[in-house]
């Protein structure tokens, strides 16, 4: 399995969270083949904590160190979509694909180890969530039908990341530009909500940051990361507000020329900071 280190240098962890203290250099991270399922699509969502990142595809979650080497990986509920992780947990956003309650959604939580702990069940379809500041943020999908057609409103909701109980009522989001499904994958800076969007229009921006009432503060064009990303640990980061991009990476099917399976993932970085996207080459 191919993969690239990131190179850590000889700072102990202790240092890397001090302000002003010097953080280790980024270099791409990449999780080759023989570890993706190559027919479970593209990789849905990310998640970071100081030990280890996260990510799906629709069927499985992974688990791998920080030189992209699999710790772990469990089987997940169809379709499992964006995970964040707060508090030791890792939550996923479940739109539920087959079985009696297919059409419906669940906010799955799992311990660090990937056991699975507790759910909560939702009467609706559910794809991004983060957590700020003890409230969870979750994406539920498109106030349209056919969701895969156009559409510029949104569904979000609320919810106690502990309780999984909602906070308030479902609310409908437009930003004024057309997506399409629904909110993709969604994270924060410490302030505000960054939601990534599938666009639905030429020229539409795919990257959008929300104050925490989800009114639309900052639109970045010409930058998606639909796939998942999540603000890197701090000691990985110092001060900085970098965050990792998860992209799905493909190759050659032998059995048919014309199509192309999952080969792996790579983890590539960005800065964020007052609706100004910079990545890290």
């Amino acid at each position: 399995m191919r993969k690239t280190a990131i190179i850590l240098g000889a700072l102990c962890a202790a240092a890397f969270g001090c302000l002003g203290a010097e953080v280790p250099a980024l270099a791409p991270v990449e999780v080759g083949k023989g570890v993706l399922d190559p027919a479970g699509g593209h990789v849905q969502g990310f998640c970071a904590s100081d030990d280890a990142f996260y990510f799906t595809q629709m069927k499985t979650l992974y688990k791998c160190d920080w030189s992209g080497k699999l710790l772990k990986k469990v089987p997940v509920v169809c379709h499992t979509g964006d995970i964040c992780f707060w508090e030791g947990h890792v939550y996923t956003s479940v739109s539920v694909y087959q079985g009696p309650d297919k059409g419906k959604g669940i906010i799955q939580v799992f311990d660090a180890d990937l056991n699975l702990v507790r759910e909560a069940k939702l009467d609706k379809s559910t794809d991004g969530i983060t957590i700020l500041d003890g409230v969870l943020y979750l994406g539920m999908g498109s106030n349209h039908v056919p969701s895969k057609e156009s559409h510029r409103e949104n569904f979000f909701r609320r919810y106690d990341p502990k309780t999984l109980q909602p906070l308030g009522p479902r609310q409908i989001v437009d930003f004024g530009y057309m997506t399409h499904y629904g909110a993709q994958d969604i994270g924060h800076d410490g302030k505000n909500v960054l939601v990534s969007f599938y666009r639905g229009e030429k020229g539409a921006p795919a990257f959008v940051a929300f104050d925490r009432d989800m009114k639309p503060v900052k639109l970045v064009r010409g930058f998606e990361a639909s796939n998942g990303f999540d603000l890197l640990p701090r000691r990985m980061r110092g001060e900085r507000p970098l965050y990792a991009r998860v992209q799905t990476l493909t190759a050659p099917n032998p059995a048919k020329p014309k199509k192309k399976i999952i080969s792996g993932c790579r983890l590539t970085y960005f800065e964020y900071a007052d609706g100004v996207v910079k990545e890290i080459k």
